[in-house]
């Protein structure tokens, strides 16, 4: 039997913490668990990724992908129906409806629960962890402590970073550090706009930038590489299957010479290249594991770029609408680094340099925006917990700086190494680990397995409990 009244604490209340809380409601039995989401959100599910917004964001995989549950994969669409909204499942829905889905299972699997015995969310957030003889103390903002059996955190992605060339111009209004927020410059005087990165955020914010008015007449997007995402693919072609049985974790050169083998094969027998990736997903962990710090530190290096624009791909209308923009002389991207920002006047001069070139450009911009993702390095990450648990040495960051060391349990990794009992991680620093655990499809499957450490763990302490 279980403890009863254990209390399970999930820091974070977005897809993550609410996809664990579902787990482990329908697995549990009534009153075992007490569990409370902190979260300083009012709405469950939202996060960054499926808040409300001003602008339709769709998600960036299709609506047949998008199920809580893998074993019931029509279960969003089933959900999206009954809202009366007619979707198929190669339809890109709009990120706030998979926030009302979240929010809307979570309820159904607290219907038949006693009130008082039903997930609590507590509006704050987690300042540190103190270890105590019954488990751990939560610190909040707002002066309270929680107390713990267990402790969980799916705090989600970081923002991203901040640049040192942003300094001349930190905290003005020419700095749009939230992309999410571009809807505020409307009937603003802006004509001109450069985009810092090339990612899906970034296909996110020119599209968001088009729709306002009076419309901005010119879109600079500056990354790196000056990749952007590719499509995702708009109908379903069989083909033979490629065999993936050689793709090993011992080179990163030899892994990017097999994928690319793969695809080629999938083309040439009338198929869809993006079928490998859909392939190699499973294997992915296992993979990344098997290689060595050098060659994944090689890989980052070399192919890391090609890897994301690949991998994480754009719906085709956002895509296509991205297009139409540069057709029409709106919208550019540029491969290059960012040398510096300079005020100038009411305007900003964006001194840029090139990819190969030896000698800089510039621009004059009337906005900057910061849409270089999310920043995985958590030595720079500003949440005061995130801090502390690195000061603490509860937490270390991983030797590529992916995010955290976590334990194949989900119990994350202490400074000397070891695994901190009865502390999990739930979210995308898990790409340290495993590499790819950014997505729905992939997030939902450790949220499954967590859920199974957790409830085992539980079983395991309610024996020796009475046994003791």
């Amino acid at each position: 039997m279980q403890d009863a009244g254990r209390v399970i604490a999930i820091i974070g209340g977005g897809f993550c913490g609410v996809a664990l809380t579902i787990r482990l409601l329908r697995q549990s039995a009534p009153g075992a668990l007490r569990i409370v989401i902190i979260e300083p959100r009012a709405e469950l599910g939202a996060g960054v990724a499926y808040a409300t917004r001003d602008y339709p964001y769709p998600l960036n995989v299709a609506a047949g992908h998008m199920s809580l549950d893998g074993a019931a994969p029509h279960d969003f669409l089933e959900f999206v129906r009954g809202q009366g909204i007619n979707a198929s499942a190669g339809d890109y829905l709009p990120r706030q409806v998979y926030g009302e889905y979240l929010r809307a299972r979570l309820a159904e699997s607290s219907r038949n629960i006693p009130e008082s015995l039903r997930p609590r969310h507590r509006r704050a957030r987690v300042l540190q962890l103190r270890r105590v003889a019954a488990g751990w103390e939560l610190w909040l903002d707002d002066g309270s402590t929680q107390h713990a059996d267990d402790v969980v955190l799916a705090i989600g992605n970081a923002p991203p970073a901040r640049l040192a060339e942003f300094a001349p111009i930190a905290g003005s209004v020419r700095l749009i550090d939230d992309p999410w927020t571009l809807g505020d410059c409307a009937h603003q005087d802006i004509g001109s706009v450069l985009l810092l990165g090339s990612g899906l955020t970034m296909v996110d914010a020119a599209l968001r930038l088009a729709a306002i008015r009076p419309r901005v007449t010119r879109i600079h997007a500056l990354s790196r590489h000056g990749l952007l995402p590719q499509s995702q693919a708009s109908e379903s072609r069989p083909a033979r299957k490629p065999g993936l049985d050689a793709l090993r974790g011992d080179s990163a050169r030899r892994l990017t010479r097999l994928l690319r083998d793969a695809a080629r094969q999938v083309e040439a027998a009338g198929g869809d290249w993006r079928e490998v990736f859909a392939l190699v997903r499973p294997r992915l962990p296992s993979i990344w594991s098997a290689l060595s710090n050098v060659e994944r530190a090689r890989f980052l290096r070399h192919a890391r770029a090609h890897w994301d624009v690949n991998r994480h791909r754009a719906p085709a209308g956002p895509l296509a609408a991205v297009r139409t923009l540069e057709r029409q002389g709106v919208f550019e991207v540029h491969a290059g680094r960012l040398e510096e920002l300079r005020p100038l006047d009411e305007m900003i001069e964006v001194t840029w340099r090139p990819r190969g070139a030896e000698r800089t450009r510039a621009w004059l911009v009337d906005r900057v925006v910061n849409c270089t993702g999310p920043d995985a390095r958590v030595t720079r990450n500003p949440d005061p917990l995130v801090q502390s648990l690195l000061a603490g040495g509860w937490i270390r960051p991983d030797a590529q700086a992916l995010g955290i060391d976590v334990a194949p349990d989900g119990r994350v990794i202490s400074r000397d190494g070891t695994p901190v009992d009865r502390v999990h991680y739930l979210g995308p620093w898990l790409r340290a680990r495993d590499w790819e655990a950014t997505a729905v499809p992939e997030l939902r499957e450790h949220a499954a397995r967590l859920a199974r450490v957790l409830l085992e763990q539980g079983r395991i302490v309610g024996r020796m409990t009475a046994t003791g």
